[in-house]
């Protein structure tokens, strides 16, 4: 394996972060979606989350200097902000398709769940895309139920809601 190198993502990252979300997400055209629903979504959700990049708990992961993938943690829960005790998100993980299966994902949602742990949290929750469900659950995730989730004005997506115990 590739020596995977993370760093904490700030507003400076975004249009490097741009580009390698909507390469990522534009591997998600595997037929776990319906072709149109995914196309009117990928505006709103191929593109990085300010707020996000502002967190100091979204990171990006390196090769060699380039930017294999993103992901990061929020104790806010994604579409609606609320926040519970000890509960924390998944949020936004991507990964260039130049970079599966490096351990780039699992090396960014390590990151995650320690630093999340280490703040108190006991569970961690994910939003897991359809074609990402495997990867979650091969990291400890079960699976709750599949949800609708706002993907852009006016369009809906289901994901997979999941959630692991950190303690």
């Amino acid at each position: 394996m590739p020596a995977i190198t993370i760093r904490v993502a700030g507003p400076e990252d975004r249009e490097m972060l741009d580009l390698l979300i909507a390469a990522s997400y534009a591997t998600l055209d595997d037929g776990s979606y319906d072709p149109a629903r995914l196309a009117s979504a990928m505006p709103a959700i191929s593109r990085a989350n300010p707020a996000l990049l502002a967190s100091g708990t979204y990171f990006v992961a390196e090769i060699d200097g380039e930017a294999a993938g993103c992901g990061g943690w929020t104790k806010t829960k994604p579409g609606s902000g609320e926040t519970v005790d000890g509960v924390a998100h998944i949020r936004h993980f991507a990964t260039h398709p130049a970079h599966l299966r490096k351990g780039v994902a699992r090396a960014l949602l390590d990151r995650c769940l320690a630093e999340a742990a280490a703040s108190g949290i006991g569970l961690m929750k994910s939003q897991s895309t359809l074609p990402a469900e495997p990867f979650y659950a091969s990291a400890g995730f079960r699976r709750i139920r599949v949800i609708e989730v706002e993907a852009g004005k006016g369009v809906t997506l289901p994901v997979v809601e999941m959630e692991r115990a950190l303690s």
